[in-house]
């Protein structure tokens, strides 16, 4: 009898079982795919460099990184000229966002350490150079 009781008891225990692993299961697939959309959108800059994107609020292409060196650095030159509207400012200086006029290099924007945004729409799409130490 107490055979019978035990089997009969199993029987019931092994579905019981199999539907708690797979809530289980299920539980951990959620946290899973649920843990990307707690992450920010877009503004994936390291520190102690200047990032610029192609897309609004640091989406899209990261098209420029320049480090903090006192330079102007041409990302017209590097093929990515006029592309630049969403950037993050984290050298430790002021950034200058510059077009080439065919002249002269235009002052576009001006930008503090630690600022990140979209440039304004005079600005968006037209930066040639970056220069870091304006």
């Amino acid at each position: 009898m107490k055979i019978t009781y035990r089997a009969s008891a199993m029987r019931r225990l092994v579905p019981l079982a199999a539907a708690v692993l797979t809530l289980g299961a299920g539980a951990a697939v959620t946290m899973i795919s649920a843990a990307p959309a707690l992450a920010a959108p877009g503004y994936d800059c390291p520190g102690g460099v200047f990032c610029g994107w192609d897309g609004r609020d640091g989406t899209g292409s990261m098209i420029v990184q320049v480090d903090a060196s006192c330079v102007l650095h041409d990302i017209g030159n590097g093929g990515v000229g006029d592309r630049l509207t969403s950037y993050w400012n984290r050298t430790g200086r002021t950034v200058g966002v510059y077009n080439w006029t065919g002249e002269r290099w235009q002052l576009l924007a001006s930008v503090a350490n630690d600022a990140r945004g979209t440039l304004p729409p005079g600005a968006d799409n037209r930066a040639d150079a970056v220069k870091v130490c304006d």
